[in-house]
């Protein structure tokens, strides 16, 4: 999720490394199946909520990408964590197709992102000729869905830092 973020905001720096970076300005923590399958995640968020560092959820829904429904994380995540609050700020959706576009920058706004004049209307133009292409047969439309919802590799949790 994060270098999707980044590849999507060239502004955004992404850092997997086990240690929080000096630069960090917020933790993502992807929501996805593999999160919570071990403990070093528990320890990467006590360690940033220590830091006092803002923490942005990404609630990955669609399945193809491990995505789960929300509840299932209650079930999952230390009892601890959940007590001291994580769960109090709401998760950012992550959807598949068109909407990914539209999650992935609502990841990006809450990371600190700004908006430029000149994206947002290429943003506008892009959107407006996928809609207008309604020739698009349905097999075509099914094949490149399934190249766009190919599941991730990356880590369930990274720092990002504006450049």
């Amino acid at each position: 999720m994060a270098n999707e973020l980044a590849a999507s905001f060239p502004g955004v720096a992404v850092d997997n490394a086990a240690e929080m970076p000096e630069r960090a300005t917020h933790m993502l923590l992807y929501l996805c199946e593999e999160s919570w399958s071990d403990d070093r995640l528990a320890e990467q968020v006590k360690q940033v909520r220590e830091a006092r560092l803002p923490i942005v959820m990404a609630h990955e829904n669609d399945t193809e990408r491990g995505g789960v429904p929300f509840s299932r994380f209650f079930e999952t995540t230390p009892q601890e964590l959940i007590a001291a609050g994580l769960y109090r700020d709401l998760a950012i959706a992550c959807f598949s197709g068109l909407h990914r576009q539209v999650s992935l920058s609502l990841l990006a706004k809450a990371i600190g992102a700004i908006q430029r004049a000149q994206d947002s209307v290429s943003i506008r133009r892009s959107l407006s000729s996928i809609l207008s292409r309604k020739a698009v047969t349905s097999v075509e439309a099914e094949s490149s869905l399934t190249e766009a919802s190919l599941p991730e590799t990356s880590a369930s949790v990274v720092e990002a830092s504006r450049v």
